[in-house]
């Protein structure tokens, strides 16, 4: 992206713009801080120097016109580059975790929750996809109102058959089949562990799915097992 090189009319000093980057103007600023600087040591210099009176009222007249350009800076970085910041304004924003949506764990939680939003539940990181009206409604790992972002699966024992949902890793303790959501392409996964000495377990994908390529019933004839499974569309499906 091209930097739009305003200038004050006066001394020249760099000026930031609404079109340009935020890091950009940062340095644009930067710059105009060290003129600033080097207006002082010149002034210095001069009254070191027993200087004219003309001499020095140039040097404090070029440092008012850079004191004031800088004054001008702040104000435009105030009101255009900071903004608001969930209701609170810049730049001296001071943001509690609430407000970057890192609450804690979800069993701490009561009342309304609105995104952005994480918790921390069973072992995971979880980002809420819905606004809630009551949190303790809807539990992550049991509603489709969270999505794991981070940590480990949450883990889920069975020895029953049982219907897999992403974003879990399920350990198979006894022969039982485990059917796999529909495959829809979107990278979701599921991570299955068959316990040693375990035998009937099976992987179910759903309808015409693949595992691994191949359609229909996966069985576990090697045992233990454990492997991440990802949705990677209808050529292959998990993968």
């Amino acid at each position: 992206m091209i930097v739009i090189d305003e200038r004050t009319p006066g001394a020249q000093f760099q000026l930031p713009h609404p079109q340009n980057k935020l890091e950009d103007d940062v340095l644009r600023l930067r710059h105009a801080i060290q003129s600033v600087d080097a207006l002082l040591v010149d002034i210095v210099t001069q009254l070191q120097g027993k200087a004219l009176g003309s001499d020095l009222n140039t040097a404090v007249n070029a440092l008012q016109q850079g004191i004031n350009n800088l004054s001008g800076t702040v104000t435009y970085l105030e009101q255009n580059k900071v903004g608001v910041v969930n209701g609170k304004p810049g730049p001296a924003v001071e943001l509690t975790p609430a407000d970057i949506g890192a609450l804690g764990l979800w069993s701490s939680l009561t009342g309304a929750l609105n995104k952005p939003a994480s918790v921390f539940h069973n072992g995971a990181v979880w980002k809420l996809l819905n606004n809630l009206a009551d949190v303790t409604t809807s539990q992550p790992g049991v509603t489709a109102d969270w999505l794991v972002d981070g940590g480990g699966f949450p883990i889920v024992q069975i020895a029953v058959a049982t219907n897999a949902v992403p974003w879990r890793t399920y350990v198979i303790t006894a022969g039982c089949p485990l059917t796999l959501p529909a495959v829809t392409g979107d990278g979701k996964q599921i991570r299955v562990i068959v316990m040693p000495a375990v035998t009937g377990a099976s992987l179910v994908p759903a309808g015409a799915d693949k595992v691994r390529g191949v359609a229909g019933v996966m069985n576990f004839d090697n045992v233990p097992f454990d492997k991440i499974l990802t949705d990677s569309g209808a050529t292959y499906g998990w993968v």
